[in-house]
């Protein structure tokens, strides 16, 4: 399978994603399906892109307890993602389409700030901490 094929069937993956976050399903059985295919999309990524898939099996055999380490650790915390505060599943609750809706905005305007400090980081990161060397004669 090529990288164009392995892009194409990500994309297909990701499309299901979607639509299971927008199907009336129960919770826990769409938060299983979703964990799944996360795993199923990381394995491709890990073995074509990342060209796992031409390593050595001893570097496979180390990598795999790690990774089904990290995938029980996911469902541990799988029943904390039905989690919410009281006073936000009351306020959920009682609003009609419009209530909803600005409560969503609400929440990702509270949640902008951290994701742009973070993008911030990694870029600062990404670049060495380094400042973009002046050259000669240049102002500021």
């Amino acid at each position: 399978m090529n990288n164009f094929r392995v892009w194409i069937l990500l994309l297909a993956l990701t499309a299901v994603e979607v639509f299971l976050a927008y199907v009336k399903a129960p919770l826990a059985m769409m938060l299983v399906a979703l964990l799944a295919l996360s795993v199923l999309k990381s394995a491709y990524i890990i073995g074509y892109f990342m060209h796992m898939r031409q390593e050595k099996r001893s570097l496979k055999l180390a990598i795999f307890p790690v990774v089904i380490l990290l995938i029980l650790a996911l469902f541990g915390i799988l029943p904390d993602a039905k989690a919410q505060c009281v006073m936000c599943q009351r306020n959920a609750a009682a609003q009609n389409e419009a209530g909803i809706r600005r409560l969503n905005r609400a929440i990702g305007a509270m949640v902008a700030p951290p994701l742009l400090m973070m993008a911030a980081i990694v870029w600062r990161l990404q670049r060495g901490g380094r400042s973009q060397p002046r050259l000669p004669g240049s102002e500021g």
